[in-house]
């Protein structure tokens, strides 16, 4: 029984983190939707805002919150099963969160040192009329440059 336990634990904690995977890609891929939705509507009413084509500029500390939340949640699952007594049987239901927290933590770590500040380009973006069509072409910078 106990090795039933056991693996239904860790099924379960497995599950969850996948679930919570999928749920964070939905809403990336959504708000990449509503996005490329408001893009393309303000091109067919001939609005260029650069500020639609550059985006939303990542802090990158989205990784080190969901590892904090991991490992977190892994502690939580380890202390719990402490309690209950049943950690020989389930404790691979706490360490799979927890080093998956672990891991996001050290890849944060390592990518800020890798990566540093990215710099942009600073070329203005130029848009042509429509084939077929005459007016002057919209030349759209960035914040910086105007």
């Amino acid at each position: 029984m106990s090795v039933f336990f056991a693996f239904l634990t860790s099924l379960v904690g497995i599950a969850g983190g996948v679930f919570m995977i999928m749920i964070i890609m939905k809403g990336i891929n959504r708000s990449q939707e509503i996005r490329q939705q408001t893009y393309q509507k303000t091109l067919e009413k001939g609005i260029y805002d650069y500020r639609l084509i550059e985006g939303k500029k990542s802090s990158g500390t989205a990784t080190l919150g969901w590892g904090i939340f991991f490992t977190a949640v892994g502690i939580a699952l380890f202390i719990s099963f402490i309690a209950l007594g049943v950690l020989a049987e389930a404790l691979t239901g706490a360490l799979v969160p927890f080093f998956v927290g672990l891991g996001l933590i050290i890849y944060y770590a390592i990518r800020r040192k890798v990566v540093g500040d990215e710099k942009q380009n600073g070329a203005p973006v130029t848009f042509n009329p429509p084939t077929g069509r005459t007016g002057d072409p919209v030349r759209i910078v960035s914040g910086d440059d105007e």
